[in-house]
């Protein structure tokens, strides 16, 4: 581990300056930068215009009503899309009081377990037919990135008709407003910047505005849609100011910043020393209250027990994809709260929320960034400062210490950008673009070209075909060409999904630490290395199921999510939905297992080096535990796959992949039953395709840093 003196910056209050006009939100005075966003949008509006505002300002400094207020204004129907479910109820209880002065309609809220509930209360047989119902609303529609891809490429379930009329009401929609733009991918960017050019193509003169609100700048979809699309485009910064007319939109913060071996880190050891400091802070300011924000759910359970034992048991609250939706509600109003990602972008710590201490991992220079706008983004109740710690890498530490002196003061813009200066950047996959960036769309093509008349249909696949050119550099024929090659090969679904698929696992967690309903789905792969588990069949499984709708009816729907989602996955390649074991949880270990793949070395002949399908595959881990049921479902299913003759470590690092990419040991087995001494590696459907996008050496699958 790096050592050396704490490297401490105190971060200014930040304000920006508001502008006097009559006629904005009620009650509000808007910032100079909110006002110029609206502005814009209104007359790209009223003018029947395409416009792509790029909302580029520090959290806490209200991109959201900057991105909804011509629709709050004007009673625009608009539709937002919020990369987290957090996020987005978060948002829709910010929003609602607005609509509601307005006299609007209420904000409707759209993800799957809404869905659900429609469902059942419409009696309707599919989440398509929900969705077209609930789109027909015609006013405010908050959901994530995945139903927006499932509509716009055709990907519902159901007859071809309602893939055409859902297509169609949602070109209907004039104003998209698309939260934490800097958290998509390669192929999601592209995904959306497709629909932002096709919904023009198609019906240029309707007059839309799509507002990416991000807290960094994203140059590559800027340029995109406007040199490659020849959409207009207009970037709107927060710009800090003084004098009478500015208002503070960011407390002072304290800023600590730790070096930490984030890739093997010992989360308790190393952050040691980070709770003496908050010990400090906490006899100085008895009641201040502190947020984890970290990577890994063992580590957010370690700290979470940590911290017990220091504040009490009930003084400390779990917020991470382990945690029920009870567990989570509680966690937040606790005067610890400990979390991973799930509360990054999801939850504004203010009112009963509020926190004055944050410590946070932060392994790229976004996540540093992000996390840190976590604190100090409202004026306390409390007169306690705003304390940070940052753990991170040693090389992020090293060119910290060197350019900051100590006690250097440095406003949130210089912050950002030499903290973008220290990090490394992490592999981005641009290759993915050309190589297979164009097969989604021609999916969606198909789907489009469908609604038009003869007449029509030249005009509308030429159009379309220009899009995906601007996008991905390929053809529409090429495109097609493509598709139906991976369709023969067997390896198309995984394209055909917004996030890619995981492996899941069906839990029942009887730790007794959560107060929620047990039964979750949750990474298969933290369950083999972190857990103490017993194996369950499909049948006992839904049996506990039963038991638990009995004895506790308060969480019906929760159990009705369980059975619906939580079943076997099937063996097809293309099936992607379903869990793959089921597995009742008692506990998580305090050191991991070494979790790795085997399958049959004549199972991979021809496919080094490719996406491809394979079956036969199992899990092993060491220690051992018994994984008789899920090897059994591994065994017969096939996966689509990427493997490739050199250990996943070299791969991660000779790559410089992003944190916590998926991709896993494999071991080939020779015909006498004997491993390889060399480990192979594995990724699976998506990142399959993105670890195929990068160069390699012909002939040898050495990673090699380019």
């Amino acid at each position: 581990m790096v050592s050396g003196p704490v490297v401490e910056v105190s971060i200014p209050p930040v304000a920006y300056a508001q502008v006097e006009v009559d006629d904005w939100l009620p009650g509000l005075k808007p910032y100079a930068h909110q006002w110029e966003a609206d502005r814009h949008a209104v007359a790209a509006l009223e003018e029947r215009t395409s416009l792509c505002i790029f909302l580029v300002t520090p959290t806490g400094s209200g991109k959201t009503l900057a991105a909804y207020a011509p629709s709050i204004r004007l009673g625009e129907p608009a539709i937002g899309i919020y990369p987290t479910n957090e996020l987005l109820a978060d948002q829709a209880r910010a929003l609602e009081p607005h609509y509601r002065r307005q006299g609007s309609r209420p904000v409707l809220r759209v993800d799957s377990d809404a869905l659900e509930r429609w469902q059942v209360e419409l009696e309707l047989e599919r989440h398509g037919e929900t969705l077209e119902t609930l789109l027909h609303w015609g006013g405010v529609v908050l959901t994530n990135p995945d139903i927006l891809f499932q509509v716009a490429f055709g990907l519902y379930p159901g007859p071809r008709p309602l893939a055409q009329r859902l297509w169609s009401v949602l070109g209907g929609y004039r104003l998209f407003l698309f939260d934490e733009f800097h958290l998509y991918s390669v192929k999601q960017r592209a995904e959306v910047a497709f629909l932002v050019g096709a919904l023009h193509a198609i019906k240029p003169d309707l007059g839309r505005v799509v507002v990416f609100a991000s807290a960094t700048p994203d140059p590559d979809i800027m340029a995109m849609l406007r040199d490659r699309l020849g959409l207009p485009v207009r970037l709107i910064e927060a710009v800090p100011a003084e004098g009478p007319h500015a208002r503070c939109a960011g407390q002072a913060v304290t800023l600590r910043v730790m070096p930490a071996e984030l890739e093997r880190w010992q989360v308790l050891d190393q952050l040691e020393e980070a709770l003496d400091q908050l010990r400090a802070f906490r006899a100085r300011y008895p009641e201040a209250r502190f947020l984890f924000i970290l990577d890994s759910v063992a580590a957010a359970v370690a700290v979470a027990q940590r911290l017990r034992s220091e504040l009490g048991p009930d003084e400390v609250g779990e917020a991470h994809g382990l945690s029920s939706q009870a567990m989570r509600a509680e966690a937040l109003l606790r005067r610890a709260t400990v979390g991973t990602s799930t509360i990054e972008v999801g939850v504004d710590f203010k009112d009963a929320f509020e926190k004055d201490c944050l410590v946070f991992e932060a392994r790229t220079a976004s996540s540093f960034l992000q996390r840190l706008g976590r604190i100090g983004r409202h004026e306390k109740g409390r007169p306690i400062p705003n304390l940070a710690i940052a753990l991170v890498p040693g090389y992020v530490y090293e060119y910290l210490a060197a350019k900051l002196p100590p006690g250097v003061e440095l406003g949130r813009e210089p912050l950002r950008d030499l903290i973008e200066e220290a990090y490394r950047r992490p592999e981005e996959f641009g290759g993915y673009l050309g190589r297979y960036g164009s097969v989604p769309m021609a999916e969606a093509m198909q789907l489009v070209r469908s609604m038009f008349q003869p007449d029509d249909l030249p005009r509308i696949e030429g159009r379309l075909g220009d899009v995906i050119r601007a996008v991905t550099g390929d053809s529409p024929g090429k495109a097609m060409c493509k598709r139906r090659r991976l369709a023969e090969a067997g390896v198309l679904a995984p394209l055909l999904t917004f996030r890619g698929a995981g492996l899941e696992a069906a839990i029942l967690d009887v730790r007794g630490e959560d107060p929620g309903c047990p039964a979750k789905r949750y990474d298969l792969i933290f369950l083999l290395r972190r857990g103490v588990f017993e194996e369950l069949d499909e049948r006992a499984y839904q049996a506990e199921l039963d038991r638990l709708a009995r004895e506790h009816p308060e969480w019906a729907a929760e159990l009705a999510r369980e059975r619906r989602f939580g079943r076997l996955v099937q063996a097809r390649e293309d099936d992607l939905l379903g869990v793959w074991g089921y597995f009742r949880l008692t506990g998580l270990l305090a050191e991991p297992r070494r979790v790795w793949f085997e399958i049959p070395e004549e199972e991979l002949a021809g496919k080094r080096g490719q996406v491809t399908v394979l079956e036969a595959l199992e899990v092993h881990t060491e220690p051992a535990v018994p994984l008789r049921l899920l090897n059994r479902t591994l065994r017969r299913k096939r996966v689509v796959a990427w493997v490739m003759d050199v250990h996943p470590a070299s791969v991660r690092l000779g790559r410089a992949l992003p944190p916590l990419f998926a991709v896993y040991e494999l071991r080939p087995l020779r015909p006498g039953g004997g491993a390889y001494s060399q480990p192979w590696c594995i990724a699976f459907n998506q990142n399959a395709f993105f670890l195929d996008s990068l160069a390699w050496r012909p002939g040898r699958g050495d990673a090699v840093i380019v």
